[in-house]
């Protein structure tokens, strides 16, 4: 059995700790468990900044080339293996360098073109073999350039543009020559310049197949130089660059990164006063840019990646206090950025490479205020399975016996949440037939209370949001509400008695503000009318599951009349029992898991509660608790992941 299934992706409740706010339910308060966390993996067999990071077809990472401080200019390659998170040695290119661009090709190839050789700026272009591991001569360059960029076409074809010709001894000067290398030849041909030179630019495929060059400087060791507002479009069809919308203010060592809807997030980088905190975004529609949110930390020489959920995550760099452990996630929903993990190691001008199962791989880099050293250590970005949306349904009673749910919002910002109230339309005898919910925040304070859903002056956001109950008489209530800890009760209205189901909702991502977990407390009866608890386990990275606790609790809850022995079952979708448990230190099959419930630190404190520690893959789950003996009282359930 599964209740209250939300309608495609408009709740994500993430994980954290229970709470039944001012009715003081919750015995203990631990620490919320962090969603998103950096953990430490392989170490590259040479640290290594100034390199590339490509993703294989086979799902492998091929870190090429860079810079050491005891190698200088490096040729080697490595491998990483997700796996069994290792790196390994791959074949060294047959020319070090740096500041090279890395493009995988259709055939599964990688090019590698330009860069830094022995101080000088290198002509030459060869391509990798995955399957063989190593490295070919291919056709070089018509002009050596490094700091350039390098875009695969939807034609095959690669356009490298811009960048830096650096002699040692003469001189470096940004470059408006631009390039398109042939696969099938092997050759380079010249196509049209840019309008303007530049390097330290950001070059991105659009949608309708152009390439977007933004920012960057243009440089002359001789005469100076100054830092870009404009960005040029390059059509490939007609092999012509144009001129479109400017930046609304210059900069460089920025990141470009396409959104889902096909727009442009800018963010970050240097302006002629330093670093700076602001983004942008581009629409290839109207061919303008538009401010958006600022980054909570100025930073410049990060990395930006697009995540599968459609967030961006920025990772690392440098401002003017040194180098930056931080993260956070840009939300192009509400145009917002919210802090997430921090890094082990600060770093700036590493790589981040979204690996296949959604978590992001950040290797090497330079670490310390004062430029060193260089990074051999690797970080992977991963994410916690999530709880969705957790429905209760129970036989509510009346005076101490409704059912009352608490739940916290976590973050900085204001959060729309539905809470619903069903009865009539659970298709189950002695339903609750018109149920009331009121909405409570810490204090007690009454924020909210609806009778019938139609009736509520925010009805039409619970239409929009397609969660309008199907029955008239059943409750639902849309309110913003700020981080902090808040009760649901649902009751019958006149004292009406009968079951109930009560729901919490997060509707969109407005903010970086998420909800915990509900817990819920009720008279726990009989037959049908024992205490049922849905949970959804949504996606994450790495193994993709969640660690979930589960504690069904009696004798500890602070009321008269409680459930003196709870038992506790979890089912999967289709009903089939996956684990039970009686009383919390002993499985079912009679060995111990006491140490490992104690671990969480948040054990039952009475014996005979109940509590199941579990790995779930993503799917809906349905937690039933009961009376021994069919005992009847007061009972609660709780849900708490751990990453």
């Amino acid at each position: 059995m599964q209740y209250g299934t939300p309608p495609g992706s408009l709740l994500r409740l993430k994980a954290g700790f229970a709470s039944l706010a001012f009715y003081s339910l919750l015995l203990t308060t631990p620490c919320k468990a962090e969603i998103a966390e950096f953990e430490n993996t392989g170490t590259l067999t040479s640290a290594r900044t100034g390199h590339t990071a490509t993703l294989l077809p086979e799902g492998k990472v091929l870190a090429a080339g860079g810079q050491n401080t005891d190698s200088g200019t490096l040729n080697s390659a490595e491998l990483y293996d997700s796996a069994d998170r290792t790196w390994a040695v791959s074949g060294s290119m047959i020319t070090s360098r740096t500041a090279h661009t890395a493009t995988l090709l259709p055939d599964g190839t990688v090019l590698v073109a330009g860069g830094d050789h022995s101080f000088q700026t290198s002509v030459t272009a060869e391509l990798y073999d995955p399957a063989t591991e190593t490295w070919t001569a291919t056709g070089s360059l018509n002009g050596a350039r490094r700091s350039h960029t390098a875009t695969l076409l939807p034609n095959g074809l690669v356009l490298v543009a811009g960048g830096v010709y650096d002699d040692f001894g003469y001189g470096f000067f940004s470059l408006d020559t631009a390039e398109l290398y042939d696969p099938a030849t092997g050759t380079w041909m010249l196509t049209e310049s840019l309008p303007t030179a530049r390097s330290g630019h950001t070059a991105t495929l659009l949608p309708d197949g152009n390439v977007l060059v933004a920012g960057g400087g243009n440089f002359d060791s001789v005469f100076g130089g100054d830092l870009l507002a404009s960005a040029e479009l390059y059509d490939p069809a007609a092999g012509t660059w144009s001129t479109t919308g400017n930046l609304n203010g210059v900069r460089s060592g920025h990141t470009a990164t396409t959104l889902s809807d096909g727009k442009l997030l800018v963010a970050g980088g240097l302006d002629d006063n330093g670093f700076v905190s602001t983004a942008e975004v581009y629409d290839p529609g109207t061919k303008t840019w538009t401010t958006t949110g600022n980054l909570i930390t100025a930073r410049g020489y990060h990395t930006a990646t697009l995540l599968s959920d459609g967030e961006v995550l920025v990772v690392g760099g440098e401002n003017s206090d040194g180098f930056i452990a931080s993260a956070e996630l840009y939300n192009p929903e509400s145009g917002t950025w919210s802090a997430t993990a921090t890094l082990n190691t600060a770093r700036a001008f590493q790589s981040a490479t979204l690996l296949p199962d959604s978590s992001v791989l950040i290797a090497g880099g330079i670490d310390s205020t004062t430029g060193g050293p260089l990074l051999e250590s690797t970080e992977l970005y991963v994410q916690s399975a999530t709880l969705l949306n957790i429905s209760t349904r129970l036989s509510v009673q009346t005076g101490d016996n409704v059912m009352i749910g608490g739940f916290i919002v976590t973050g900085t910002g204001s959060q729309a949440v539905i809470v619903r109230g069903l009865g009539p339309s659970l298709g189950v005898t002695a339903s609750l037939s018109d149920p009331i919910i009121e909405l409570h925040d810490s204090t007690g304070a009454l924020l909210a209370t609806n009778d019938n859903w139609k009736d509520d002056a925010n009805q039409q956001q619970v239409v929009n949001s397609g969660l309008g109950p199907t029955n008239e008489l059943e409750s639902a209530l849309w309110t913003m509400i700020n981080p902090g800890a808040y009760t649901v009760i649902l009751k019958g209205k006149s004292d009406g008695t009968g079951v109930g189901l009560v729901e919490v909702y997060q509707v969109g991502e407005g903010s970086d503000a998420q909800l915990a977990n509900i817990s819920t407390r009720g008279l726990v009866q009989t037959d049908d009318n024992v205490l049922i608890g849905g949970v959804i386990v949504g996606s994450g990275t790495g193994d993709d599951s969640a660690n979930v606790l589960i504690r069904a609790l009696g004798p500890t809850v602070p009321v008269a009349g409680t459930l003196s022995d709870p038992t506790l079952e979890l089912h999967d979708s289709s009903g089939t029992l996956i684990d039970s448990n009686d009383d919390w230190k002993t499985r079912a099959d009679g060995s111990s898991q006491q140490a490992e419930i104690e671990a969480t630190t948040i054990p039952p404190n009475d014996d005979l509660e109940s509590a199941l520690l579990e790995t779930l893959s993503p799917g809906n789950y349905t937690a039933i608790v009961r009376g021994k003996d069919n005992r009847v009282g007061v009972g609660m359930v709780e849900i708490y992941n751990f990453p």
